[in-house]
């Protein structure tokens, strides 16, 4: 959520307000979400092409290395649905990021950092290769992950001012040194990271006489999902603001005088003054939102330690309850003229402000919980964390990325996979489900009705489905919108790419699909699946040549023979040879790397090439998510080891003029005997579907070039247009 200018108040004081400290040989409860924020902020990655997943998968897993270094034991939570008060976030936050992602390309990625598609997938994927325990709350986390590090006395790793609210001990991320260091800790040579830690009782020392219980009110008063700060103008218009630094803007000011006002208060007398500069009609609202903040940042049950076995004490929840005489003590201080700190002046003014948006809100409810089987299933990873709000809301929100914002929104090619996996969720009860659509550089709600269904197969609710029956529903699927796919075809192929294989498949049925952009994917899983395994990941083609190139010179003047047998399918990376996969990859790493020329020329940057990658990364994901809901019945994709972006566009590029790929790829990586023959064995079970499926591959070169008029038409146009007049429709 978020406490508004918290954060930059914080960390223009860091000295005051933070303390020192050596993170060891300790528990530690991570946010998420956050974490995966901000290590692929601090990497150097090429968002303009859809996600470098294998670098920022090396990038995640060797943070909770340097974690073990120093004998953390991390636990990772992150959130689920959307909570109902906090859609109307969600649209602006959605809106911001499309309007951001529409001016994406190779000259700003450097400034901007969006988040490709995959990200927080890949994320969970390093994370479970690292086998660091992780869960996914049904809602927000932010009340869980407190509740939990208060139970292992432990601090909070985020980058959320939420938690310089909570009480619990918090290691602001932009803090953390997380490059281990050797130290002398009692006598004991220690690995560490060093950072800085927040307590709740350093802060209270620090403004005297403040109560840790008011704290949660700082949160409500400047403003959160759940109400605008605008709504209290006229308590801001009379609270004593401390005089202007230069470096100190209104909200930095406003955040000081809340400070030094609470000082002087108790929980029930700051809540009736409060209280009494709303109108009525608002009263009962914000008096549901602090009764709301007060209990959730004081929350004791954690049920995300039943997901990580730790026995959890029985502590009685909080639950505070307003004073009795609360509407006299507010009637009081109506008549009270005498106040120091906030006058009474002016107590007829009216809120300049809308208030229907405060109206519409009461009107509202939380989704306060769950079916049990629902809530089991999200922390269990059998609801994908992407489709709990189709079941909460019955919505889904866009996820913009790097594609032609000129062209339609990428994901609508996958809605017949989103409304299947909303009807199986919601037992076929609803007509609608509401897509949130890109549209151009904004978005528009569009209602997916059951022109996209899928026939159901079992009259049972879902809950009640066995593994097996789920299984079937997603054979089913198959069968209905790709008939004439034949899976005993795809049996053969290594089982961590039948899904991409499918998924390939999908995208070339509903999109247009040049034939160089299927011969790039599949180069870029052979690199990463079969040649990264015997090279190790190299992304520097300077590195590489200088411990390799004289090697590989040797090789391609002595090739080493083969003895298999060319006819035969080769679908076994374990068999590729070394020797080849250092020739292979002494050709193809630099196309892990962006060329200079299209920072110099940004516009031969080719949004047609990305919205095509765009819709192939939507159908990934979605028959990776619905093959989840089914119980994977198919070995999920591990995205990392699959698809790189930039390697992807980079090679799709080099194939662009090729009137036949396959052959310059043979020449291309001459030499690479077994890598070819690797290659060549996933590319005929594909030459053997689109055959069965009477599917084509379309025809485009990418940008069209403009025609440069010559002397002679400028100056045809210059006697026309001398003489004719210029009429704008």
């Amino acid at each position: 959520m978020g406490v508004r200018g918290l954060t930059t108040y914080i960390n223009y004081n860091q000295d005051v307000f933070l303390q020192d400290f050596l993170l060891h040989d300790s528990c530690l409860v991570i946010d998420g979400h956050s974490l995966c924020a901000q290590l692929y902020r601090l990497l150097n990655c090429f968002s303009a092409f859809g996600g470098d997943y294998d670098k920022f998968a090396n990038y995640v897993r060797n943070f909770f290395k340097n974690l073990k270094k120093c004998n953390i034991t991390p636990y990772v939570l992150f959130d689920g649905s959307h909570e109902g008060k906090k859609l109307k976030t969600a649209y602006s936050r959605l809106k911001s990021k499309i309007i951001g992602v529409s001016k994406l390309d190779p000259v700003t990625q450097d400034s901007m950092k969006i988040f490709p598609l995959l990200l927080r997938d890949v994320f969970k994927e390093a994370v479970a290769d690292m086998n660091v325990p992780f869960t996914v709350c049904e809602f927000e986390a932010d009340d869980e992950i407190a509740a939990m590090a208060r139970h292992l006395n432990c601090p909070v790793l985020s980058y959320d001012s939420d938690f310089f609210i909570y009480n619990v001990l918090y290691i602001p991320f932009n803090t953390l040194d997380f490059k281990p260091k050797p130290v002398d800790v009692d006598g004991t040579r220690t690995m560490v990271m060093e950072c800085k830690i927040f307590r709740m009782e350093h802060l209270v020392n620090i403004f005297g006489g403040l109560q840790e219980e008011l704290l949660p009110l700082l949160a409500t008063l400047l403003g959160n999902d759940y109400v605008q700060k605008r709504v209290f103008n006229k308590f801001f218009s009379q609270l004593k603001l401390p005089k202007s630094k230069k470096k100190a803007n209104d909200q930095q000011r406003c955040v000081h005088g809340l400070f030094k006002w609470l000082q002087n208060e108790t929980l029930d007398s700051a809540i009736a003054k409060i209280l009494g500069r709303l109108k009525k009609r608002q009263k009962n609202y914000v008096l549901f939102v602090i009764k709301r903040s007060i209990d959730g940042y004081n929350k004791r049950h954690c049920r995300s330690l039943v997901y990580f076995d730790i026995p959890e004490d029985e502590i009685p929840e909080s639950d505070w309850q307003p004073p009795d005489d609360i509407d006299e003590q507010i009637n009081s201080l109506a008549e009270d003229s005498n106040d120091n700190e906030l006058s009474s002046e002016n107590e007829e003014e009216e809120f300049s402000e809308d208030e229907e948006d405060v109206e519409d809100e009461e009107d509202e409810r939380f989704i306060n919980g769950l079916p049990e089987w629902c809530a089991n299933a999200i922390r269990l990873n059998y609801i994908p964390k992407p489709y709990i709000n189709l079941y909460t809301h019955n919505l889904y929100f866009c996820s913009p990325q790097a594609e032609d914002y000129n062209d339609e929104d990428s994901f609508l090619c996958c809605l017949p996979i989103l409304r299947y996996a909303f009807d199986l969720l919601t037992d076929y009860s609803n007509k609608h489900l509401l897509y949130v659509c890109r549209e151009k550089a904004s978005y528009k709600r569009l209602y997916v009705d059951r022109e996209h269904a899928t026939a159901r197969t079992f009259s049972l609710p879902f809950s009640d489905l066995t593994v097996e029956q789920l299984h079937f529903c997603f054979y089913h699927f198959l069968r209905e919108k790709l008939p004439k796919l034949d899976p005993t075809v795809i049996e053969v192929l290594p089982s961590n790419f039948q899904l991409f294989f499918i998924a390939v498949l999908w995208w070339v049925t509903k999109c247009e699909v040049p034939l160089r952009h299927v011969h790039s994917l599949f180069m870029t899983y052979t690199m990463l699946e079969a040649i990264d395994e015997k090279t190790g990941t190299f992304r520097g083609n300077f590195q590489f040549n200088n411990k390799y190139s004289k090697k590989v010179e040797e090789l391609k003047a002595n090739p080493i023979p083969t003895n298999y047998d060319a006819d035969e399918l080769f679908l076994n990376k374990n068999k590729v040879q070394y020797e080849d996969c250092l020739i292979a990859a002494s050709v193809l790493l630099k196309h892990f790397e962006l060329d200079d020329k299209i920072k110099k020329k940004p516009k031969t940057y080719d949004k047609h090439a990305m919205q095509s990658f765009a819709q192939f990364q939507h159908s990934l994901m979605q028959l990776n998510l619905l093959n989840t809901l089914c119980r994977n019945p198919y070995e999920p994709t591990k995205y990392s080891k699959s698809f790189n972006g930039t390697f992807a566009y980079n090679f799709s590029l080099k194939l662009e003029n090729q009137m036949d790929p396959k052959n310059f790829i043979h020449q291309y990586l001459k030499g690479a005997t077994t890598v070819l023959m690797f290659y060549d064995s996933l590319y005929s079970i594909y030459e053997k579907c689109v055959e069965k499926m009477d599917l084509t591959n379309t025809t485009w070169t990418g940008k069209k070039k403009r025609r440069r008029k010559n002397k002679v038409d400028s100056e045809i146009d210059f006697i026309v247009k001398g003489f004719e007049s210029e009429v704008v429709i």
